[in-house]
This record gives C-alpha cells, structure tokens and sequence, in this order.
C-alpha cells in the first residue's frame, strides 16, 4: 500500500475544502460523473488532490457503507473505473487502522502494541 500523506488545513484551506466538497457533492446529485464534478472545482492543484481524493472516499462510505451499494455499482453511478474505487476504498481502510491504532495508544500507554 501506498505512503498516504495527511493534510493539516488552515482556517482558509478548511474554508476553501468544505466549499468545494458541497460543490462536488452537489454537482454529482445535479447529474454529472465524478471527474465532471471535480473539474468545476478552482482551487490549487496541492489542495485539489485533497480535495478529489477525499470527496471519492466520501462517495463510497455514503454510497456503499451507508446505502449498502456494492463497490461496483459505486463506480457505475460515478462512472469512473472500478479500480478508482477498489483503491480509494483500501486507502480508507487502511486510514481506519492507522487511527484506530493512534487511539488505542492514547488511550492505553505503555501497552505493548504488534504488527499482526
């Protein structure tokens, strides 16, 4: 799996992130695909990586955690290739462990902690 990198926003990246998440969000309900969607946004190109990847993994936790949507018909409905999703959808289960694994350590230090 891929080195994630984890964007700390400013007042005015947060400001910028949220619009724009509700612009894609929006735009998608009003009928364009995903890509179609994240093309309207203007925003720098380090923040739209962001700003793209995480509004696909907000997709697939509504549309497939939430609406029980199987991963393929995630991709159909944003039309955008099944792999797209699979990858997303890894990298957010992968970010679920990695938090998961911070807060136990806050939560119980000097446990021992493995890699199983």
């Amino acid at each position: 799996m891929a080195d994630f990198v984890y964007k700390e926003y400013s007042e005015e990246e947060d400001r910028i992130y949220n619009e724009a998440i509700a612009k894609i969000r929006e735009a998608i309900k009003n009928g364009l695909n995903f890509n179609e969607a994240c093309s309207i946004i203007n925003v720098d190109n380090e923040l739209k990586k962001f700003i793209v990847d995480d509004a696909l993994k907000i997709m697939i936790a509504e549309m497939h955690y939430a609406n029980g949507m199987s991963l393929k018909q995630v991709a159909d409905a944003l039309k955008i290739p099944i792999r797209a999703v699979d990858i997303a959808n890894m990298e957010m289960l992968e970010d679920v462990g990695i938090t998961a694994a911070e807060i136990y350590r806050k939560s119980n230090p000097g446990s021992p902690m493995g890699n199983a």
